[in-house]
């Protein structure tokens, strides 16, 4: 496939891989956990239709959630869902590529996604039940101002989202209603 998530144990050996269609150049990745279950979330870069093997220049791809459930032995991969689409990726010779990267589960269970492509944030409402993709750009929490190409995420203890920037270096705090 065209990309796939290892398990390594606790000394660095690989143990396991894990493989969907939904795993299509995976770039970036969060994780929530409830008792013996696991949500991961991955943002797809490089992503390519299946059976191609020449990396195009750029293209679209998706963000995927991947449920596991934990128990006696290696992770179980329960399922997988598309719950974010319509990103855009593109080869850029400075920084190896540009696209989604930077991934931040809400505690109101929205996950904030940072397109470096457009400077801008997405929010994927309902992300840990969610059955059907947001298209990028279609639930925008914020863009422009103080973003200029955000790269990692991370949540802040008040809940507000912390980008920062891959141009300028600078962090930027956005509260979950948007405001920088």
């Amino acid at each position: 496939p065209a990309g796939c998530l290892l398990v390594l144990n606790s000394a660095g050996t690989l143990v396991e891989s894990l493989s969907t269609p939904g795993i299509n150049g995976p770039w970036d990745l969060t994780s929530a956990v409830q008792g013996s279950n696991v949500a991961l979330f991955v943002a797809n870069v490089l992503s390519r239709p299946a059976g191609t093997k020449k990396l195009p220049p750029s293209g679209s791809c998706t963000v995927v959630r991947i449920n596991l459930t934990l128990g006696a032995g290696m992770p179980q991969m329960t399922g997988a869902t598309i719950i974010g689409t319509g990103f855009a990726w593109k080869v850029n010779h400075d920084t190896f590529v540009l696209g989604p990267t930077g991934l931040a589960l809400g505690t109101n269970d929205t996950l904030y996604v940072a397109q470096t492509l457009g400077s801008h944030i997405t929010a994927i409402p309902n992300a840990s039940t969610r059955t059907s993709p947001i298209v990028d750009g279609a639930s925008t929490l914020t863009s422009g101002g103080f973003l200029d190409a955000p790269l990692g995420m991370t949540l802040a203890p008040n809940g507000d989202v912390i980008a920062t920037n891959g141009n300028d270096g600078n962090a930027v705090e956005i509260t979950p209603q948007g405001k920088q």
